[in-house]
């Protein structure tokens, strides 16, 4: 096959994984920094709340880059990056972009292909992955038809 269709994620639905994740950021009381990639790793949308710390502001984003390029959760890596471990040294990768703790997601569609990322920071890896689960969650909901919004 010379070419495949890919679904993209769109901006409407960028900004309800946003609004999910940042009403979970409220919940826990902790002010976030939030980006959305598209499957191509590029920046699709991006919120930072009021009191979310400046320099967790290219960590949301990288957490995003990496949920989505590496189509796995940023949380898996815990274990294996450590030294001597088989993934050691890895977040030395991709200009340093590549992100190891928790708090970024790759976003899927219905077949479970990779459509974009997510990924929060300013809380801990627990919180940071609380709220970008949150941000998951609705959308997975509004794609599976259980909740209705315009994409």
């Amino acid at each position: 096959m010379a070419t495949k269709h890919q679904e993209m994620l769109t901006l409407e639905g960028a900004k309800i994984a946003i609004a999910a994740s940042e009403k979970k950021a409220r919940e826990i009381g902790v002010d976030m920094n939030i980006a959305i990639v598209d499957a191509s790793t590029h920046l699709l949308h991006f919120s930072r709340m009021p009191n979310a710390k400046i320099t967790s502001i290219s960590i949301a984003m990288d957490k995003a880059f990496t949920a989505a390029g590496h189509r796995v959760g940023t949380h898996t890596y815990k274990e294996a990056v450590w030294p001597g471990g088989p993934a050691f040294g890895l977040g030395n990768t991709n200009g340093g972009r590549f992100t190891t703790f928790g708090g970024g997601l790759p976003i899927t569609n219905s077949k479970g292909e990779v459509i974009g990322g997510i990924g929060a920071s300013t809380g801990t890896p627990a919180q940071d992955q609380q709220v970008v689960q949150a941000g998951v969650d609705a959308l997975e909901a509004v794609l599976s038809g259980k909740v209705k919004a315009k994409l």
